[in-house]
């Protein structure tokens, strides 16, 4: 099978080639940048909606909500693909854990933490993820970024925290507790999706992901729709929630896996560094909240260490070597 993602020439960063059982990710990544920024995008509005809707709807019911719109969603999807769809026994580990990543600790941990700050706050403090994403991709997907992309990594780091002390006034909140929790869980969540993507594709894998768990999310949303003391909902919040539910869950997290699969977990994921200048952006437009000037000295250094952590080759390791996630979900072979 061809492999457009991967070439085997010498290791442009070292002398010496690429080291014994390490191949480098090649850099034509733009189809992985294009995806991934729509993804990225779709997430920036996450807080915001969430602002919106979890007032009325509780973080419970959107967070399960969430998932059995999604699972819905997915299962229509399913049925539309042609060719192989059903994942390997070994691939349903990396599976769930997409799903508790992203669908369950995620959203539910950022719905806890935006009843007591900002949107914008947490948008800012939510910039960290793209660092828990890079480490995780060493740890679990086999990538091996050169040393330049964790200095880009870190700086574009240490500005969006110096940004969140700033909006913060020097000190941290509890909320940022659970703003902590929604960042692992969200590394983690990319970085499984991104090592079942590579061979059964971005949309399978978020598909399967959903399904999986549908089933324990209806049983919590009963229970926690009964218990609850409802009151009217107005329309800007049902907008929020479809947002939330449909844009974010589902079409954005399709797009977002399906980058990562196609230019590398570590890389692709940095463009998530952006994300909280985005969700700033909606913040001020929809919510009235404040944008202040470090926000826009802070957006041009992020800018910047995005741009040299895309550029930046990354190696893989052979036994997590990438395939081209794209033939692999078009042809349904693996």
């Amino acid at each position: 099978m061809r492999k457009a993602t991967e070439t085997t020439r010498p290791y442009r960063d070292s002398p010496f080639g690429a080291p014994k059982g390490l191949r480098e990710i090649s850099p034509h990544w733009a189809a992985g940048v294009l995806l991934g920024g729509l993804g990225m995008l779709a997430f920036s509005g996450t807080l915001p909606a969430t602002r919106i809707a979890v007032p009325f709807f509780g973080p419970t019911v959107l967070t399960c909500s969430r998932i059995l719109i999604a699972a819905g969603l997915s299962a229509i999807t399913l049925l539309l693909i042609s060719g192989r769809c059903v994942p390997r026994r070994d691939q349903f580990v990396g599976i769930a854990w997409t799903g508790i990543g992203i669908a369950v600790g995620y959203p539910l941990f950022v719905a806890l933490a935006v009843e007591g700050v900002p949107a914008s706050h947490g948008a800012v403090v939510i910039g960290l993820t793209p660092a828990a994403t890079a480490i995780f991709s060493v740890l679990r997907a086999g990538e091996r970024p050169p040393l330049r992309f964790w200095l880009a990594c870190g700086t574009g780091v240490l500005a969006v925290g110096l940004f969140a002390l700033w909006e913060g006034g020097g000190r941290i909140v509890p909320a940022d507790g659970w703003l902590a929790a929604a960042i692992l869980s969200a590394g983690i969540g990319y970085v499984e999706g991104g090592r079942v993507s590579r061979e059964l594709g971005g949309t399978v894998t978020l598909c399967w992901a959903m399904i999986l768990l549908a089933p324990l999310a209806g049983g919590i949303l009963i229970g926690a729709a009964l218990s609850r003391a409802w009151s009217p909902v107005p329309w800007e919040a049902w907008t929020g929630f479809g947002y939330a539910c449909v844009i974010s869950m589902f079409l954005g997290s399709v797009a977002w896996y399906k980058g990562l699969a196609a230019g590398g977990i570590a890389r692709i994921g940095q463009i998530n560094l952006i994300q909280p200048l985005c969700a700033l952006i909606w913040s001020a437009l929809l919510l009235g909240e404040k944008v202040s000037w470090p926000f826009f000295a802070t957006s041009i250094v992020v800018l910047f260490s995005m741009a040299i952590c895309l550029r930046s080759r990354v190696r893989v390791t052979d036994r997590d070597r990438r395939v081209d996630a794209g033939e692999q979900e078009n042809a349904g072979r693996p």
